[in-house]
C-alpha cells in the first residue's frame, strides 16, 4: 500500500524540490499531529523521536534526511526545534562522537589526538560549521527561523516539551531521558571555552543573548 504522506511531503521534498533549494534542514514529520520538528542533534533528539515513535502510528511519522521543503505546505502545522547552549552541546558530542566512539573516522593517530580537547577544537575551527556533521553544525543553521512556532531549551527541556505536547495534543505520560549519562561535567580551561564559543558566536547571538 502507497504511504501517501511519504508520496506527498517526504518524496517530493527529497527528490523533486532539494535539488533546487540552497537551506536543508533535518526534518521529522508527525501528520497525526500536524508537527514539523526541525532537529537538532545532542539537543533530547532520541527523547523526542521515542515519543514520537510510541504515539504514532508508522506510516504517519517520517524521520527525514536532511531535505529542503516548502513553508507553505506546512503553514497549518505546528512547527519547533529545540537548542542548547552550544558549549555544552559540543563537549556533549566530543564526549559520545570522539571518546566513546570515532564516528568521524579519523585515523588510530588522529583519533587519539582528538582525544584531547584542544586538538579537537583545532579540528572544528576549519569546518564550515554552518554546513558539516550534524552533531557539530550550527544550531541556527538547522532551524528555519523564518518560519518556527516555538524553540525550546535543552536546559528546560521538561517543561518546554510538555507545551510542545500540549500544542499539538501528544500525550506525555512518562518523559524519557535519553544519554544522560554521557552528560557529566568535563574540565574545560576558560582559553578553550572562549574558543568553543566564537566557533558557535551566532549560535549565541540567535539564542542566548
Amino acid at each position: 500500500m502507497i504511504n501517501i504522506y511519504k508520496l506527498k511531503h517526504f518524496y517530493i521534498n527529497k527528490y523533486i524540490i532539494s535539488p533546487f533549494i540552497g537551506r536543508k534542514y533535518y526534518l521529522s514529520y508527525n501528520y497525526k499531529y500536524n508537527a514539523l520538528w526541525f532537529r537538532t542533534y545532542k539537543v533530547a533528539s532520541r527523547t523526542i523521536d521515542q515519543h514520537f515513535r510510541e504515539n504514532t502510528s508508522e506510516n504517519q511519522y517520517i524521520y527525514s534526511s536532511r531535505v529542503g521543503y516548502v513553508p507553505a505546505m506546512f503553514k497549518n502545522y505546528f512547527k519547533f526545534a529545540f537548542v542548547r547552549d552550544p558549549l555544552e552541546k559540543f563537549l556533549s558530542a566530543w564526549k559520545q562522537k570522539v571518546i566513546m566512539t570515532n564516528s568521524f573516522r579519523f585515523s588510530e593517530q588522529e583519533h587519539q589526538n582528538m582525544k584531547k580537547l584542544e586538538h579537537f577544537v583545532d579540528w572544528v575551527e576549519t569546518l564550515d560549521i554552518n554546513n558539516c556533521d550534524e552533531h557539530l553544525q550550527s544550531q541556527q543553521s538547522m532551524v528555519d527561523l523564518d518560519n518556527i512556532d516555538f524553540i525550546g531549551r535543552f536546559e528546560n527541556f521538561e517543561q518546554d516539551f510538555k507545551f510542545v505536547a500540549n500544542s499539538i495534543k501528544l500525550p506525555v505520560k512518562i518523559l524519557h531521558h535519553e544519554n544522560k549519562s554521557l552528560d557529566k561535567q568535563v574540565q574545560v580551561t576558560d582559553s578553550l571555552k572562549d574558543r568553543i564559543r566564537q566557533i558557535y558566536q551566532k549560535d549565541y547571538e540567535v539564542f542566548y543573548s
